[in-house]
């Protein structure tokens, strides 16, 4: 909040315009011209004040009511990860708790106001917690998603996210039974990640421009060969016999053609172009079964039910993480929640291709949103409607379809 003075400074001009010369005969008019010189230099004082506290009160209700702040401790934080948390002003308790996870190049502050959640906080009274990657774990600022060290229950990345929602629960009364993960890109794969190790933790996600869990299990963030290629095709060139799960990993999908290298490739690549290089088919087919990307969830924890339910979102022209990733997670997740995967309900929603499963009981527990024609982002749709939010920015697109609002109806924070 930036406001002048102006006011004050045009009083000041008035003041110091007035010529007082006492000369004989003209006494009394001068005293009298002194006299509404020292009022109106009273009168803008008076002024000048009354904007000062004004400006002041705004400038601290804003910073108040819109920034997140750090949490400098929440546990032994394995990760290396900086947390900061959104709460508003007299959050009841019980209240839910969704956690934040941004993408590559992202920090957690900016994509939680732009992605919508900052104002929804307000809106719908949730608290946030909002990881944030640090370059000393990668130049880009993306989670390891795909790193064997940090996408396991009890250790790394995960474990810092799972240690930051206890701090929220401890410090903020949360309702244990109403806790959510979502985020964009590698902050979507991290969301993956959190759901199959945590499920006992998580009641429900949403994975936007993500992939499944674990398709990628690369020893290291400097050797990503296989997150590459699950961005470019779904699954691996090859896999190993084990991910270091609790039991050995299902058999691998298709590898490449007899005789041709197996290597990273550029992400999009394969959708894109069907190099010789590529698995047959890869542009069109999943490279897991559903029953294998099933078992990597269950064999992700000991936990044997229920089980979140995940909204999944992707743009159906996304050239860096590949489309095929969606319906991978459709796949993974109406698995392990034991349902068919065949859509109960198909319909649009702001004109976007939008398909509902549901369990025995009618309960909606997976959804699936194709945003057509849309790149690599995070769907927004700006504005002061009850079905709109964000603000669009790098990776951020204006879609017309709040994707945040959209997955709280579907979580059931918002009616």
């Amino acid at each position: 909040m930036n406001i002048k003075l102006s006011a004050h400074y045009g009083c000041h001009r008035d003041m110091t315009g007035t010529s007082v010369v006492p000369t004989s005969g003209r006494n009394n008019a001068t005293l009298q011209k002194m006299r509404y010189s020292r009022e109106i230099a009273a009168a803008c004082r008076r002024m000048a004040l009354w904007i000062w506290a004004l400006s002041a009160f705004l400038t601290a209700g804003t910073q108040a009511f819109a920034v997140p702040v750090e949490v400098s401790s929440f546990g032994s934080n394995p990760g290396n990860l900086r947390m900061f948390k959104y709460v508003p002003a007299g959050l009841p308790a019980s209240s839910p708790l969704v956690v934040v996870l941004h993408g590559c190049t992202q920090n957690a502050r900016d994509f939680a106001a732009q992605s919508g959640w900052i104002e929804l906080a307000d809106r719908l009274q949730l608290a946030l917690a909002l990881p944030e990657q640090t370059q000393g774990n990668s130049p880009r600022n993306c989670f390891n998603w795909f790193v064997i060290s940090h996408n396991r229950r009890g250790q790394g990345e995960a474990l810092s996210i799972k240690q930051m929602v206890d701090k929220m629960k401890t410090d903020h009364g949360i309702d244990p039974g109403r806790i959510f993960v979502t985020g964009l890109s590698a902050g979507g794969a991290m969301t993956s990640v959190m759901l199959a190790t945590y499920p006992d933790v998580f009641a429900g996600g949403g994975i936007v421009a993500g992939l499944p869990y674990g398709c990628a299990n690369d020893p290291s963030p400097f050797l990503a060969t296989q997150a590459l290629q699950c961005m470019s095709l779904g699954h691996p060139l090859s896999l190993p016999t084990t991910t270091g799960l609790s039991s050995p990993i299902p058999s691998g999908p298709p590898s490449a053609p007899a005789g041709l290298p197996s290597f990273p490739l550029p992400p999009g690549v394969c959708h894109l172009f069907p190099l010789p290089i590529c698995p047959p088919d890869s542009s069109t087919t999943s490279g897991f079964t559903a029953a294998q990307l099933g078992d990597f969830v269950r064999h992700a924890s000991s936990h044997t039910g229920p089980f979140p339910k995940v909204s999944i979102w992707h743009g159906s022209s996304d050239s860096t993480v590949s489309p095929v990733n969606a319906s991978e997670e459709m796949l993974q997740w109406t698995n392990v929640q034991g349902v068919k995967a065949e859509p109960d309900i198909s319909d649009t929603v702001n004109g976007f291709p939008h398909q509902v499963f549901k369990n025995a009981a009618g309960n909606a527990v997976v959804e699936t949103y194709s945003i057509t024609g849309m790149g690599h982002g995070y769907p927004v749709n700006p504005g002061a409607g009850s079905n709109q939010c964000g603000t669009a920015a790098p990776f951020v697109i204006n879609e017309g379809i709040c994707s945040s609002m959209l997955m709280a109806k579907f979580w059931g924070l918002a009616p």
